[in-house]
């Protein structure tokens, strides 16, 4: 990048910082509590009796805790299994080092706003659309709900766009394009990655721009990352951890406990900021982090890339563009958790960026 785009970052990561000093100050002064790993062994999380009454932790409490197992030599797939464990590492490793787990969202969410900017210069070529969409990132409610909370969505989202960099813009460093890879299916249940590897793969495909043998051996190099993060494991059991069963089993637990609801109820929640909870007297809700730039960046990308469809421009532009359309649609039938979408704020507000710098030089024509 330019010394413009790196004093641009500077500034954008500067606000990013002052805004959650100011309405999330907590987060810098946040102390781990081990009060917390005795509850933990008596929440929902813990799958054998429990001496006395059951807790119930949030899935943030949860993360903390199992992390902070983790890096002090518990096994992964001992506690909260259902999960890879790689930023629950990283929890616990800010614990040890800072005695505050979420020290690493402050550094995943400024990783988020560099690689926003980074695609944004790539495939627009334009700063001022990069800082346009990293402007609206940071003042995101989902965004800064999320860099304050120790939820695994927002690691998931960082390792997206930088596999995203890579296979696109390196195409041919295929071990870091695995390892990034594999990070980003260690980062959570790897159902929604596996949507947009298969969605990259498919315009890949589409472009005759896919390499397969490249392609297999940065595929082979994802599993060993994959691997490598249950290494405790894998010490613990002499080598006798079968991975490939192991995830097999995290499937059955996803499909026989994830709660179902309406179809289409992720994008109405998307675009109105209602939803109607699954649970008690199953009232319709306000999304309290909703921001009608949710709707307009949509709306925004439908248009964009619907103009780039009729023009016979399947381009990296139109991908942007029809990747959070196809990703709502993707979530169909589950159930209506706002923090799935930050996969796809960083490529709706690209289009919104590069939509509001088109509308300026019709304007500026004019006049």
């Amino acid at each position: 990048m330019k010394k413009g785009s790196w004093v641009n970052m500077f500034f954008l990561i500067t606000v990013y910082l002052l805004i959650l000093f100011i309405f999330k100050k907590d987060i810098f002064f946040y102390k781990f509590d081990k009060k917390l790993i005795n509850r933990y062994f008596l929440s929902q999380d813990i799958t054998h009796e429990v001496p006395g009454k059951r807790l119930f932790l949030s899935d943030g409490d949860i993360h903390i805790a199992s992390g902070y197992l983790y890096v002090t030599g518990k096994s992964p797939i001992d506690y909260n299994f259902q999960h890879p464990p790689f930023i629950k590492y990283l929890f616990g490793l800010s614990t040890l080092f800072f005695n505050n787990p979420l020290v690493i969202q402050i550094i995943l969410g400024g990783l988020l706003i560099f690689f926003t900017y980074f695609i944004g210069l790539k495939i627009f070529k334009l700063s001022i659309v990069s800082f346009l969409a990293c402007l609206f990132l940071i003042i995101d409610p989902l965004f800064i709900d999320l860099s304050t909370s120790p939820l695994l969505d927002l690691g998931q989202g960082v390792f997206l766009l930088l596999y995203f960099i890579l296979i696109f813009f390196y195409e041919d460093n295929y071990i870091f394009q695995g390892i990034s890879l594999g990070l980003l299916f260690a980062s959570k249940f790897w159902g929604g990655s596996l949507f947009f590897v298969g969605m990259i793969s498919a315009y890949l495909f589409y472009k005759k721009q896919l390499n397969f043998k490249k392609y297999f051996f940065h595929l082979v190099v994802g599993f060993l990352t994959f691997s490598l993060v249950y290494l405790k494991t894998f010490i613990d059991l002499q080598g006798k951890f079968n991975i490939i069963f192991f995830e097999a089993k995290t499937l059955k637990y996803w499909l026989n406990h994830s709660v179902a609801s309406s179809f289409g109820s992720s994008l109405i929640l998307f675009l109105s900021g209602f939803y109607k909870s699954w649970w008690g007297k199953k009232e319709i809700i306000h999304l309290g982090v909703w921001t009608i730039l949710w709707p307009i960046g949509l709306i925004s990308s439908m248009i964009f890339s619907f103009k780039l469809f009729i023009k016979k421009k399947i381009n990296y532009k139109f991908f942007i563009g029809i990747i959070p359309i196809l990703y709502l649609f993707y979530l169909g039938v589950q159930a209506p958790f706002p923090r799935y979408f930050i996969l796809i704020l960083p490529f709706i507000y690209l289009i919104l960026g590069e939509n509001i710098f088109i509308l300026y030089k019709k304007i500026s024509k004019r006049y």
